[in-house]
């Protein structure tokens, strides 16, 4: 019997591209963070996978703490261990993120690199570590997008921030040169980490190449941050009467500040035209355009909720109704993207915290309003 002591987050999207008597199960993790290191909690969650039948899982990234443990060690043995478990319940892609990058250089990069691309030889299915690379598999087309980091200047010291500007990540982004192939009848993915720099273009510039990708899935913000977060939010309530309260804490709302830089390479501190929003811990969907702006949430609890504002980079959110909503995602082609809450939450591995994140992507090819 599993235990786990977790959260499962299950949600339900349509798609045009594949049949409406078809369902493709996606089952999400995030932010493992060497969670793997306790082979009693390994085996609760990987039971969990299993029982929820996915067609395909993802890893989004921060598989281990730090880049070091990519240089061997018991830790990367045990998360070997867990992904070859879970390979056999379906196939697995997972990509890399910022903590998994840390301390990259030119002395240690092939090493690091070589021993992420062999996950792939120690699966019991099929596993597809992907860095900067993609794979088409169960219907779906998977892109694993690594962006370069940035070496930036704070406070008279050096230091290196996970991801960069909108604009300058989709200029990366089509130099290298990976292309979705686009098929009618394939879902395309986009598996990253940080969700930042999809969902904020501070010019317009929107998405570019990536406009013909379907499904985001990002990792990055675990809900851990919300307990660092709160204590200072409601006091902040109190005294202004705004903050966490009036933005439905239960559902998982807050602010953070970026962690971006500019086009520049400047360190943005809270800047509003750079910031994803109070959507940042959304146990939901964000819905967004080719130009990258926020249109639709879909929340775990079944809510949908409407941007009314047309302003750049700015969301204000009205609860809206569902097949309503799920029409003008459709007619209008919309992107869904997902931010995983995380399975290692803050700084230490309470399993309560952890969320696991399922979505079933529904067919709709002859069944335009896409209401299930």
């Amino acid at each position: 019997m599993n235990d786990f002591k977790g959260k499962i987050s299950k949600q339900v999207v349509d798609s045009n591209k594949i049949d409406s008597n078809k369902n493709i199960r996606t089952l999400t993790i995030s932010d493992l963070h060497n969670y793997m290191n306790n082979e009693e909690r390994a085996n609760r969650l990987a039971i969990t996978i299993k029982e929820e039948e996915p067609d395909i899982i993802f890893l989004a990234g921060d598989l281990l703490d730090d880049g070091k443990f990519w240089d061997g060690g018991d830790d990367l043995k045990e998360l070997k261990k867990f992904i070859q478990n879970i390979s056999e319940a379906a196939p697995v892609c997972l990509t890399m993120g910022n903590h998994d990058v840390r301390g990259l250089n030119p002395n240690n990069k092939d090493e690091r690199l070589n021993n992420f691309k062999k996950l792939d030889s120690i699966r019991s299915g099929e596993v597809f570590p992907l860095y900067n690379d993609k794979v088409i598999v169960n219907g779906m087309e998977v892109i694993g997008y690594v962006p370069r980091l940035e070496l930036v200047e704070l406070e008279g010291e050096m230091k290196q921030i996970h991801g960069l500007a909108h604009d300058e990540f989709i200029k990366d982004y089509q130099e290298y040169g990976i292309k979705f192939e686009n098929r009618k009848d394939t879902i395309n993915v986009y598996l990253g980490h940080d969700p930042h720099l999809i969902a904020a273009s501070e010019n317009g510039i929107g998405l570019k190449d990536l406009s013909v990708c379907d499904f985001f899935v990002t990792g990055h913000l675990h809900d851990g941050y919300k307990f660092l977060f709160m204590p200072i939010d409601q006091i902040k309530c109190l005294i202004t009467g705004k903050g966490l309260k009036a933005l439905e804490l239960d559902n998982g709302f807050t602010e953070q500040d970026a962690g971006l830089v500019d086009k520049k390479g400047n360190y943005i501190m809270g800047s509003k035209r750079l910031r994803l929003g109070p959507t940042n811990l959304c146990r939901g969907i964000i819905y967004i355009d080719n130009n990258a702006q926020q249109k639709y949430l879909q929340l775990s609890n079944g809510k949908f909720y409407k941007n009314a504002s047309h302003e750049l980079n700015v969301q204000i959110w009205i609860s809206t109704n569902e097949a309503l909503a799920r029409k003008e995602i459709l007619n209008n082609n919309l992107h869904f993207m997902l931010i995983s809450e995380g399975i290692r939450p803050g700084l230490f591995p309470r399993e309560r915290l952890a969320t696991m994140n399922v979505i079933d992507i529904k067919g709709n090819k002859n069944n335009y309003f896409g209401h299930r």
